[in-house]
């Protein structure tokens, strides 16, 4: 399970330095996902549970006639990127960019960013976006936990 925030800086070459804990649970390898705030990272197997969650539904599944299912499956893999770790433990964000041409800069992850930990992935912010979402941080959380809130 990906626990805990931490603030990073990119190197010049466009590189993240994983936390240790994050790099033991995906290996050697990350599957990194743009999506419309954050960037996320899955160790391979995690992705494919994630991508097969949408699909499972009580006795539901991947339907390859359904063009639902086509569609959703394809987003979701499309702009998905396998990135090998270094020896460092690093992983080269610039690669994002082969899969989506100006995915890094749309994401504003050019130099400060911030490692956030979600239970089944993490997710990699820019910090000023980060920072401004979660300005109200304890009353945002009390009225997710709270139906009376």
């Amino acid at each position: 399970m990906y626990l805990g925030t931490r603030k990073h800086s990119l190197d010049a070459k466009s590189r993240l330095t994983l936390p240790a804990d994050f790099r033991k649970q995906v290996g050697d390898q990350v599957c990194l996902v743009p999506l419309k705030d954050a960037l996320y990272g899955f160790a391979p197997v995690e992705y494919e549970a994630w991508v097969n969650s949408f699909f499972e539904n009580g006795e539901r599944h991947f339907d390859p006639r359904s063009r639902r299912d086509v569609e959703l499956k394809r987003r979701l893999t499309a702009h998905a990127v396998m990135v090998d770790l270094d020896s460092a433990g690093r992983v080269a964000l610039g690669k994002l960019d082969a899969a989506e041409p100006g995915a890094r800069a749309r994401l504003g992850l050019d130099h400060d960013v911030t490692v956030v930990g979600a239970g089944d992935h993490f997710e990699i912010w820019n910090s000023a976006k980060w920072d401004e979402r979660n300005v109200n941080f304890a009353d945002d959380l009390d009225a997710l936990m709270f139906d009376d809130a």
